[in-house]
């Protein structure tokens, strides 16, 4: 009985992503969170799914980007590359010594980067989270980056693609393939300001609201097949 009950309690604690990490630093964080392997979903699109922790709350999605928000009124953004995912395409990445933090990542034969930089001289930061085809942004205080790093890790490692599925989504149109102007998944680092990340907001801002944003975040459970 007594196993039964800690069993349990483990499994309590990765779903609601229950481990510590605060005291950790961010290269503890970052490896805690994606050395394990993350089969963990709850929200769920044509071709791919993630893990949405307790904390976020699912705000609006267009096309392969959504928005999200955690308690304090954070936003996060994310942009879902499978384009690059169904041709395979390689990370090139070097890391910017001018940078807050910089590190390319390489956990469980996917790769990535964490960039923070500072922007102007308010006490915020951009943090560009990148890894397996899945890049994560959000502009918070300094106090809240550790937060802010373990939510976008927790999405990001649990990102899962369906090759299947997007074989007949864009497999026989790849040439009429919508792309985006700008290449999302490169860093912007030291060319953002707080003028240009507030622009890059409102063009988030345009996208259709999904569902209810008072959805208690301990039930959140999407299943969207568009």
């Amino acid at each position: 009985m007594l196993k039964k009950i800690l069993i349990l309690i483990l499994l309590i604690c990765l779903a609601t992503g229950c481990t510590n990490l605060s005291n950790q630093d961010l290269d503890g964080i970052v490896s805690s969170m994606l050395e394990k392997e993350n089969t963990l979903y709850n929200v769920v699109f044509d071709g791919y799914k993630y893990y949405l922790p307790k904390g976020l709350k699912f705000v609006s999605k267009d096309d392969y980007n959504a928005h999200l928000l955690d308690g304090k009124n954070n936003s996060f953004y994310l942009y879902v590359d499978v384009l690059s995912y169904y041709n395979n395409t390689k990370l090139d990445y070097e890391e910017n010594k001018d940078a807050y933090y910089s590190k390319k990542l390489d956990y469980r034969n996917q790769e990535g980067y964490l960039e923070i930089t500072e922007i102007g001289e308010n006490g915020y930061y951009f943090i560009e989270y990148m890894y397996h085809y899945g890049k994560m942004e959000a502009y918070v205080k300094e106090e809240d980056i550790k937060d802010a790093v373990t939510y976008m890790s927790s999405v990001l490692s649990s990102l899962t693609f369906n090759r299947t599925v997007l074989e007949t989504l864009i497999g026989n149109n790849i040439i009429d393939y919508k792309e985006e102007t700008y290449d999302v998944m490169k860093p912007k680092g030291n060319n953002v300001t707080q003028d240009t990340y507030l622009d890059y907001v409102e063009r988030y801002d345009n996208y259709e609201e999904y569902g209810n944003n008072d959805t208690d975040e301990d039930s959140i459970d999407i299943n969207i097949t568009e």
